[in-house]
Parts: structure tokens; C-alpha cells; sequence
């Protein structure tokens, strides 16, 4: 089986690859199968196993590609979304998978893409599952038009399958820069906490995944996130006892606004995000609890 896959150096992407090479009995792993990392330029800290493409070379590309992964995307909250930011955020996500459908000279037989829970606006009313209408807003019209691209590769050659991932919890990513302040005691509450955070633990990221690539039981969009629903304030507490501190210092929302702008609304706002899909599949969440989520992680850092 040939994989292509976006994304190969982001926090997701190193997390898959590292499970595939580590697990050799996994019907996926690397020794297995042909892995092709889809790269803006060669990336020397790339394994000699995977095949590096760009989307320059990607017509060239004589193998058929079985299984589209796609992980690629700009990180949404690392930069205040100004109209250049937007732009990019854009381009990372919708532009490159309408460029890579484009050349690929035959259809895959699967693609798995992101989304993120974005998709449903910003409301802390209510409780959101893949059927529930979103509010609109940035964040719902980029993931939108992401699924739409990703939508596109669906034909009877095809099965197309969407995650709209939550905050994804691990060694790196999101939780690697809220670490230092919480180790300093900074970490607390944000604009009260009582917004919902919708979270989801690496492993499972990779799980779901694997799980969408093997299992043609998976077809459609399913909300990437861990069953359990808890509010930033119990976020905080959970990942201030995991690391022995405090978390008590509150960050004002007008703070965040003056910092973050237009932003600032994915850490001030949340909604209640259930798997609804998942579950109905009858996924099994290796670590559907924050508090224990949190212990491994830090454990293992």
C-alpha cells in the first residue's frame, strides 16, 4: 500500500509516524508499506524509509496512491488573524488539498482529513454533535471550505473521512507552550474558565486514524474529541495538579482581545463538543479522562 501523507513533520504527523515505526506488527507500519511525505522542501530530519514529494514532483509521482493522510494546515492560533494570516490559513488547508487532488493521477482509495471543531463557531450554548447547525463566523467558513476540499475526493473510488479535531493533548502542540507558565504558576483559568474545552488525548488522534484507514465501517465527518466534557477552569486545575503547581491566576478575556484580537474567541468561547459518531462506531478512547490524560503525558515528558 502506498501513503501519502501532509503534514509529516507537524506535532500529529510525528506522533503517526513515530507509532508506525515503532509498532511493527501494525497492518500499517513501515515495514509494510511505501510512506510518501508530502513537503514544501526536503526535510532532512525526515526517516531515509519515507519518500519525500512536493507538490512539484507530486504529478510525476509513477506509484498509485492508495491512502491520502491529510495533516497539513498552518496552526490556526499561533498568530492574530489579520487578512495575510487568514490568507495562509487558507492556503495551507484548502488550497493545498484541491492542489494535491489535482495531481494525483488516480483516485485514492481512502483519504483521511482534519477539520476541527471550529467548524461549529463560537457558542457556549447548547450542545454540538456532527448534525448540529454551526454559527458562523472565520473559524466555521475556513473549516468549511476545508471539509468541502477534502469532500471533493468522495466518488465510488473513493471513501472520504473527516475529523474536526478538538485540542490535541500531548508532548507538544498546544500543551508544549502552556506548559512553561503552568510550571511557573502562572497557569489558570482563562476569561473565567467556564467556557467548554473540547480536548483530545494524541494517541487517540493516531488511533482514530489508523482506525479510519483499515475500518470501511468510517465514512463521513466525526467529531475528533474525548467523550468527557469539561470546562477550562477544570482544564486548568487538572493540568496544575499533573505538574504539582497552583493554577489560580486568571487571565482576563479583554487581556486576550488586546493580545489575540478577532483570536482571542478560541480560548474565550467554547462549546460542548460530544462524539456523537464515534461512539456510535464504537470507538475505544485510550484516555476518555482529562485528569488521567494529563498524568500520562506528563509522565512521559
Amino acid at each position: 500500500m502506498n501513503i501519502l501523507l501532509s503534514g509529516a513533520t507537524g506535532f500529529i504527523g510525528q506522533s503517526l509516524l513515530e507509532t508506525l515505526s515503532q509498532n511493527s506488527s501494525h497492518p500499517l507500519s513501515l515495514g509494510n508499506h511505501k510512506i510518501y511525505a508530502l513537503v514544501r522542501a526536503i526535510k532532512p530530519n525526515l526517516s531515509a524509509d519515507i519518500t519525500q514529494v512536493t507538490l512539484d514532483t507530486l504529478p510525476n509521482l509513477d506509484a498509485k496512491i492508495d491512502v491520502f493522510i491529510n495533516l497539513a494546515g498552518e496552526n490556526i492560533a499561533s498568530k492574530p488573524w489579520t487578512e495575510k494570516r487568514k490568507h495562509e490559513l487558507h492556503e495551507s488547508r484548502v488550497t493545498l488539498t484541491d492542489a494535491v487532488r489535482a495531481s494525483l493521477k488516480h483516485p485514492p482509495s481512502v483519504v483521511v482529513s482534519m477539520s476541527a471543531i471550529g467548524f461549529y463557531g463560537v457558542s457556549k450554548d447548547g450542545i454540538f454533535d456532527e448534525d448540529t447547525l454551526p454559527e458562523s463566523g472565520f473559524a466555521h467558513d475556513l473549516c468549511k471550505a476545508w471539509e468541502a476540499s477534502a469532500k471533493a475526493f468522495e466518488s465510488a473510488q473513493t471513501r472520504v473521512v473527516i475529523y474536526r479535531l478538538g485540542v490535541v493533548l500531548g508532548k507538544g502542540g498546544a500543551l508544549e507552550k502552556m506548559r512553561l507558565p503552568f510550571k511557573l504558576g502562572g497557569g489558570g483559568p482563562i476569561a473565567g474558565g467556564d467556557q467548554w474545552f473540547a480536548w483530545i488525548h494524541i494517541q487517540d488522534v493516531v488511533k482514530a486514524i489508523l482506525s479510519a484507514v483499515t475500518d470501511s465501517d468510517y465514512q463521513g465527518v466525526y467529531n475528533l474529541v474525548a467523550p468527557q466534557l469539561v470546562k477550562q477552569k477544570d482544564f486548568a486545575k487538572a493540568y496544575g495538579s499533573a505538574l504539582g503547581r497552583p493554577a489560580l491566576l486568571p487571565t482576563p478575556k479583554w487581556l486576550l482581545t488586546l493580545i489575540f484580537g478577532e483570536m482571542a474567541s478560541l480560548l474565550t468561547e467554547g462549546p460542548q463538543i460530544i462524539p456523537k459518531r464515534l461512539e456510535k462506531q464504537g470507538f475505544d478512547f485510550s484516555y476518555p479522562d482529562i485528569a488521567l490524560a494529563l498524568q500520562q503525558i506528563e509522565h512521559n515528558h
